[in-house]
């Protein structure tokens, strides 16, 4: 099975076309007919399902894309990888992060680490931790910026200086709007959304002093943005951390604290006992020595 014939199934499962995908490809509709013909054969079974307008993915050809994209990215990273391990500190870092606070002190250090090494990219992609952690053991990303408690089991880490705060979003015309902050009691007779991810929402459970069958719990929730769309069109409130909503309008939500206060910590994770590129190296050595970072 050839790289380049995985690409090309790629681009055929998304076109959902022969006659499109090999204008993509650059190369003639035969040609690929047969390049697809040849890799069915040697696995033995139907990747699509052909009609008249349109093909579509069979079980199998679903399950060959999901590996083929994850072999792909991590090839795509590979070579990466082997441009940068040269004397000159160049090539590419790529960071997952979630929307949490701590993103922001990030960005700033990403800022002064290409101040010294200006040939050193970034690609910085947003993902819930479940799939950084998975990335991560998958050699699939340099860099993972977590909110705790998570499983850093086989990850090495460092934790972020600033903690991260929990609060509600409600609309501005709910009557909690006009509270100054919120305590456990408020939420016992509203819909909530919570974390999608256990070790957070087992975090809220505690502090909300109730198992979850006490709950009206109508939605989990991954990333903040989403949240808030759910409590602009509805009358559920939804707790967050504080950085996940940068830039919310703040004439349609309103955030409001927690009382008792409810924070956490994140941290910065790498994968544990692997080889790293010479600029990952470098930001590893940055990030340790950089103001206020807890080196674990």
């Amino acid at each position: 099975m050839e790289i380049r014939v995985l690409r090309y199934f790629l681009m055929i499962a998304r076109t959902e076309s022969i006659t499109k995908a090999a204008e993509a490809l650059h190369i003639t509709q035969p040609t690929l007919s047969r390049q697809i013909r040849e890799l069915e054969e040697e696995i033995g079974t139907d990747l699509f399902l052909r009609d008249s307008r349109k093909i579509r993915l069979t079980p199998e050809g679903y399950l060959l894309k999901e590996r083929a994209e994850e072999i792909l990215e991590l090839t795509d990273k590979t070579m990466e990888d082997l441009r940068a391990s040269s004397d000159k500190v160049e090539g590419m870092i790529t960071i997952a992060t979630g929307l949490i606070r701590s993103t922001d002190l990030l960005t700033r250090m990403i800022t002064e680490f290409r101040k010294q090494y200006p040939h050193v990219r970034f690609t910085i992609m947003t993902a819930t931790a479940d799939t950084i952690r998975y990335q991560l053991h998958r050699s699939l990303i340099d860099f993972g910026v977590m909110l705790e408690p998570v499983d850093l089991t086989g990850l090495s880490f460092i934790r972020f200086p600033e903690p991260e705060t929990w609060n509600l979003l409600v609309r501005t015309d709910d009557p909690l709007a006009e509270k100054e902050s919120v305590c456990a009691e408020d939420l016992y007779d509203r819909e909530l959304i919570l974390p999608f991810r256990g070790p957070l929402v087992s975090e809220l459970y505690r502090w909300l002093k109730k198992d979850p069958d006490e709950l009206n719990v109508i939605c989990y929730n991954a990333l903040g943005g989403t949240a808030a769309h759910v409590v602009n069109n509805s009358h559920a409130v939804s707790l967050n951390v504080s950085g996940s909503l940068p830039f919310l309008d703040a004439g349609q939500i309103k955030i409001l604290p927690l009382s008792p206060p409810l924070t956490g910590r994140s941290s910065i994770a790498w994968k544990r006992d692997s080889v790293q590129t010479e600029p990952a190296k470098r930001f590893i050595d940055f990030v340790s020595c950089f103001p206020g970072m807890e080196n674990v």
